[in-house]
């Protein structure tokens, strides 16, 4: 889909370029200045002109188009990955209020679709949770401004990366949450 995006711009500017040129070399120029100064261009080059307008504006709806049917793709692939995620979380938050005391290893199957979705765009996680690594401020996003670089931290919230881009950067602290040890 992408691809023919690129190909409907490509097309557009081409079509704007050429404009452009047919505009420079058909100028409107004065036929005489005896007849009013009325500029002159011949009936051929008006069609042209005319026929490379309709063309852009056509090629313009396309891409629009495009755009709008790939957002539409992108959604529906998007809701079908989540779908039961999204269809069991109202139940399950329900059931979470009604009973606080569920165990929550039961719920953790309902993310499995979130875990397909992340791994389908290709973004891999910055570390684990609760992972002790060396602090670096490109892939961590540290809860106290005096943590250095290259001192241990704990992964409290994990991050997110595209290859080398980095989408959310991981929330690290010196410390563990009260009452979860290292073990």
């Amino acid at each position: 889909m992408l691809e023919q995006i690129n190909q409907v711009a490509f097309a557009v500017i081409l079509v704007i370029i050429v404009y452009i040129i047919l505009r420079i070399l058909f100028p409107e120029n004065n036929q005489d200045t005896s007849n009013n100064n009325e500029s002159v261009t011949s009936p051929d080059t008006e069609q042209k002109i005319k026929d490379l307008e309709i063309q852009c504006q056509r090629l313009r709806e396309e891409l629009k188009q495009q755009s709008q049917q790939l957002q539409s793709d992108f959604q529906n692939e998007t809701f079908t990955q989540l779908q039961t995620l999204l269809s069991n979380y109202p139940t399950v938050k329900k059931m979470a209020l009604a009973k606080p005391d569920l165990p929550a290893k039961n719920l953790i199957s309902l993310f499995t679709s979130l875990d397909n979705l992340i791994t389908s765009w290709g973004y891999t996680a910055i570390g684990e949770t609760w992972e002790q690594v060396n602090y670096n401020p490109q892939l961590h996003q540290a809860d106290s401004d005096d943590i250095q670089e290259g001192e241990l931290v704990y992964i409290r919230f994990i991050g997110y990366q595209n290859s080398d881009k980095i989408l959310y950067a991981a929330k690290v602290s010196r410390t563990l949450p009260p009452g979860f040890d290292n073990n």
